[in-house]
């Protein structure tokens, strides 16, 4: 799985992912906050590596990456897997609540109310003590900055159905049965858009399936690697 990609959720890392072999960067914000510049550094990271083209995921903000990447560099992306995510822009109220959030982690840093305020909308009702766990010692573990800078970067971040209408690489777009955040219908629309999507439900599982059902995730993963021959 040696070009193999995976961008990480918010406001996770690279733990979240359960792939050996895949390459799974911890983003990081720098300087004005737009996704774009996380793609860049995505790009110089497969340059580092010597990766031309790589099958490129996404899970939540992850996805959001990929989509700018693809923006940035449709040439070096030869296969797309977006996860729990969606290609729209944030509507109004959205976006009001992640400068809220980014205002409030700068004030008071990373605490139990980030916790709370982010894992109920993470996990599906049946996740297991050791994902809730999991989840937990991530989110406590990021930078107040990186917290605040991926909010401010995922409010203004554009609609991307002009970019995926263009794509002509098979495409992967999974989705957790009980996603509040991203539901099933959302992950619909995102398989429309994109011209050859497999579009498949994760069973028993919320808005981060590769952290509640990581054996399933992988199985699904590879299933449809072999079927695109990727």
């Amino acid at each position: 799985m040696d070009d193999l990609v995976l961008l990480h959720a918010f406001p996770l890392d690279a733990r979240m992912w359960d792939v050996p072999g895949a390459l799974t960067p911890s983003l990081r914000g720098s300087g004005e906050p737009d996704l774009g510049a996380v793609a860049s550094q995505v790009l110089a990271l497969l340059d580092e590596r010597g990766l031309d083209r790589v099958l490129l995921g996404g899970c939540s903000m992850g996805g959001y990456v990929a989509m700018a990447l693809v923006r940035r560099a449709p040439e070096r992306v030869k296969g797309l897997i977006f996860v729990d995510t969606k290609h729209t822009a944030d509507a109004p109220e959205a976006v009001e609540t992640r400068l809220a959030m980014a205002d409030r982690v700068e004030r008071e840093g990373v605490g139990e109310w980030l916790v709370e305020a982010t894992l109920p909308n993470l996990l599906g009702p049946g996740a297991s003590d050791t994902a809730r766990a999991s989840v937990r010692t991530m989110v406590l573990e990021q930078r107040a900055e990186d917290v605040a800078w991926w909010q401010r970067a995922m409010a203004k971040r554009p609609d991307s159905t002009d970019v995926l209408e263009t794509v002509d690489v098979p495409s992967l777009v999974l989705v957790g049965e009980h996603d509040k955040i991203t539901p099933p219908d959302v992950a619909a629309k995102l398989a429309v858009t994109l011209r050859h999507a497999t579009s498949e439900r994760i069973e028993d599982a919320g808005h981060l399936p590769p952290v509640e059902r990581p054996d399933e995730f992988r199985a699904r993963l590879e299933r449809w690697r072999t079927q695109v021959g990727l």
